[in-house]
């Protein structure tokens, strides 16, 4: 299985390692717990709301006598509460926990578009109205036979299922792990971080990783380049010249806070 490749405008280079099938499947298991407790409290909602229509009623007499009829009725009514239960639950879950799910979250992987940017809500909608599809048993196959474990929805959407794991900590990661908010000379509004993509920060640590290596006339450039491009997408001021670097290592101090604390 190739790893995915992507360059930022910046020129850092960033990999991201596709997601395994096998981890697939246990978050799948995980996420169809939960959507199948979605769907039977939906059910329970829905009966106790149309208790006094007569269809209701005929319906659940027509189940305790055996009604063949009122069974097909009522499986008919479970699958499609459920595929609106598993449409709804998928959809928000990716969209507000950025391209993860608890099933995907507890499993260390997550859904981002195969240009390397954050899902956006078009791209959400495409992979999950194709969920149904891919539940048909002949299209099984096709997350195997993928060479980036896609299924059709993934592929239709332009999506792909990566490792949210790290694979070895770094050290600028582990410093600033530990960093207070206190110790920070920058400050960043709580709607602000989550516009950053995953290419975009580890475009950041990537760079500050990197940073005693490179010669000091590339690392300044790529320096300049980059922070001018994340405080325009951040909507923010730029800060001068002799910050710039300080300036990343808060930005991702935040992020890593940030995601301690399960908001990202």
């Amino acid at each position: 299985m190739s790893d995915l490749h992507f360059e930022t405008p910046e020129n850092v280079s960033v990999n991201f390692s596709p997601a395994g099938l096998g981890t697939r499947y246990v978050a799948w298991f995980v996420d169809q717990i939960f959507v199948w407790l979605l769907t039977i409290g939906l059910l329970f909602v829905l009966i106790c709301a149309g208790a006094s229509f007569h269809g209701v009623r005929d319906l659940v007499s027509g189940l305790d006598d055996g009604d063949s009829e009122a069974v097909m009725i009522f499986v008919g009514i479970i699958m499609l509460v459920w595929g609106l239960g598993s449409f709804v639950y998928f959809g928000l879950c990716e969209f507000f926990m950025r391209g993860q799910t608890p099933g995907k979250r507890m499993s260390n992987i997550r859904v981002i578009k195969t240009d390397g940017f954050s899902l956006d809500a078009p791209s959400i909608l495409v992979r999950n109205v194709f969920r149904v599809l891919d539940h048909i048993p002949i299209l099984w196959i096709v997350p195997v036979l993928s060479v980036r474990s896609q299924r059709t929805g993934d592929m239709i959407a332009g999506t792909v299922v990566v490792s949210d794991e790290q694979q070895e900590l770094s050290a600028v990661r582990t410093e600033l792990a530990e960093r207070s908010a206190l110790e920070s000379e920058f400050r960043f509004a709580p709607t602000a971080l989550p516009q950053l993509n995953d290419v975009d920060l580890q475009g950041v640590e990537q760079l500050l990783e990197r940073w005693n290596s490179l010669p000091e006339q590339q690392r300044e450039q790529l320096l300049a380049t980059m922070v001018e491009a994340l405080t325009r997408k951040l909507k923010i001021e730029s800060p001068e010249s002799t910050q710039r670097l300080r300036f990343l290592e808060d930005l991702l101090a935040a992020e890593l806070r940030r995601q301690q604390r399960g908001l990202g």
